[in-house]
């Protein structure tokens, strides 16, 4: 057990702004983020923001244990950035935030480009760049990149950065993307191992924040890594005697740290001997016995791979929705329909990072100085597992290739999902943007067979979850099974889940399965879907915007 020291107590009072320099040196902590991270040049804030914040900025008092005494301050939850009433703001949150506005803004590309479109080295089509499209030449309208395609009579090929050509540069857009844009010094640094080191002067090397609800107090230590947990989130009646071992250093089928090497699911990150897979119900198969802890895993984690990563799904009225994980380890050389997944799915974080930017404001962890939002969108990893955010993918709704709202999910296994950011663009709020998204991203669970969407919520906004999308209350079991992977929770969050195996989500999802057999609800293509739009949600008053 062990008492986190405290130097120096802050107080903030309720009248302080976002401007106000905000010292959280009274946490002491023994980690600093490593060289292979760029920290922000923002200040560093002592409470991160919880999904889909509303826009005013709220403070409410809290507790800490430190040495045996009561710490009381004031305690600032992070808001979203001022919307468009901000007349500085305007500009930036009236732009089309799309794949092409993204390079217009980094200077790769400039409007008014001639482009043309080539297939088997034959010019078929001209245009020139927009910021949210490609004016064609022979209709003078602007449209997709997708629409261009179209225009040139290949819509069936499905990749059009693939096949568009900057005339003045003497090169396809797909490679000037992937070089230009992708492979940025600064974009490169977004993608880096999150290295955690412990300072020189460090009391100890564990963790300063409970792995289960990220606050500090008096926590119980790990005897093989750095993870730490306060004894009440872990359900513990008292404290435990001799060598203790965290539910991250322990088979998940045996309870022990040994005998044996111990191997890390690549799906729900549960580490299990190969001895108790063996003899387990739910082996994997014979080829991945030391990826998957079973069969479930496996088939969760080949289902997104195969059938829901990189592929742009359309849905009615002109919006698509896509899945997407940023991948600059592998190969972009292996084909040009491989090339041309990867480096649009990862086009389509970045330009997800600008929009959370612009959602939210900096959430930094207070202990190590990572930035959170950021590391999520990149599924950045961390030898420090409270703030490994390995797994995560990128939930985005579009309409006509235009940024509207974006979520981060990260699937543990078929039992739960979870969700910590959501938001929608300010231009677009009020319009049901967020369940037309949150929708698409319960029926994908359900068809990889997840039981739970769990998500953390600020105390204000928990009625709104309930009444409005269904959530409700985390419940004891699930909590119990919670503990034991490793989930992003902000110091006075509150956790809710939504169900998703319940009778009428069931019904409907039959219905849409019905619909894609008898061929009315799904196309596929190459990298390429087609679904029947269906809205799983209940519908909340007109008068009501996206949270």
């Amino acid at each position: 057990m062990r008492e986190r020291k405290q130097e120096r107590i802050l107080e903030v009072s309720s009248s302080s702004s976002e401007s106000q320099d905000y010292d959280s040196s009274y946490s002491d902590p023994d980690y600093v983020a490593g060289t292979s991270y760029q920290r922000s040049s923002r200040k560093n804030f002592n409470i991160n923001p919880c999904i889909n914040n509303p826009n005013q900025a709220t403070e409410f008092g809290s507790s800490r244990r430190n040495s045996g005494v009561v710490a009381t301050r004031r305690r600032r939850i992070l808001r979203r950035r001022p919307g468009a009433s901000n007349k500085s703001n305007r500009g930036v949150f009236s732009k089309k935030r799309t794949i092409l506005s993204w390079m217009i803004d980094l200077g790769i590309i400039f409007e008014g480009m001639r482009v043309w479109y080539i297939r088997d080295k034959e010019k078929i089509i001209e245009g020139t760049i927009k910021r949210d499209g490609v004016r064609c030449n022979c209709c003078h309208k602007v449209i997709t990149v997708y629409g261009f395609e179209e225009h040139a009579n290949e819509g069936h090929v499905k990749e059009p950065y693939a096949h568009i050509y900057l005339v003045d540069w003497g090169c396809h857009l797909l490679g000037w993307i992937y070089y230009k844009g992708l492979l940025r010094p600064e974009e490169l640094a977004r993608c880096g191992f999150n290295l955690v080191e412990p300072r020189k002067d460090a009391s100890d090397l564990n963790d300063d924040a409970c792995m289960i609800c990220a606050d500090g107090g008096d926590l119980i230590c790990c005897e093989k890594c750095p993870s730490t947990f306060h004894p009440d989130c872990m359900g513990m009646k008292k404290i435990p005697q001799g060598e203790w071992l965290c539910p991250f250093c322990i088979c998940k089928f045996c309870g022990t740290g040994g005998p044996g090497d111990l191997h890390e699911c690549k799906q729900c990150q549960r580490r299990y001997h190969l001895d108790c897979i063996n003899s387990s119900r739910q082996p994997s198969s014979p080829d991945s016995p030391t990826k998957f802890c079973g069969k479930s895993c496996e088939e969760v984690f080949s289902e997104i791979q195969e059938k829901h990563l990189g592929v742009r799904k359309e849905l009615a009225d002109g919006y698509t929705w896509s899945l997407v994980q940023m991948k600059l380890d592998r190969d972009p050389h292996s084909n040009g329909e491989f090339l041309h997944e990867i480096t649009v799915g990862n086009s389509k974080v970045s330009v997800a990072w600008t929009v959370m930017e612009e959602i939210f404001m900096p959430v930094i962890d207070r202990y190590t100085g990572i930035n959170i939002t950021q590391s999520v969108i990149y599924n950045r990893e961390s030898n420090l597992r409270r703030v490994n955010f390995r797994g995560f993918y990128t939930a985005i709704l579009e309409r006509n290739d235009e940024f509207i709202s974006v979520a981060s999910i990260r699937v543990h296994g078929t039992k739960f999902a979870e969700m910590p950011f959501i938001g929608t663009r300010e231009r677009f709020r009020g319009r049901r943007m967020l369940q037309k998204l949150l929708a698409q991203i319960e029926s994908a669970l359900r068809m990889l067979n997840v039981e739970n969407l769990v998500i953390p919520s600020v105390p204000e906004l928990v009625p709104m979850w309930i009444n409005k999308y269904g959530f409700t209350h985390i419940e004891s079991n699930l909590m119990r099974e919670l503990i034991k992977y490793n989930t992003l929770m902000f110091p006075a969050a509150v956790r809710l889940h939504k169900s998703l195996v319940t009778h009428a989500a069931a019904s409907a999802a039959t219905k849409t399965d019905e619909a894609n057999k008898n061929g009315t609800g799904l196309v596929r293509g190459k990298g390429y879907e087609k679904l029947a739009f269906f809205d799983l949600n209940l519908e909340p008053p007109k008068e009501d915007d996206d949270a």
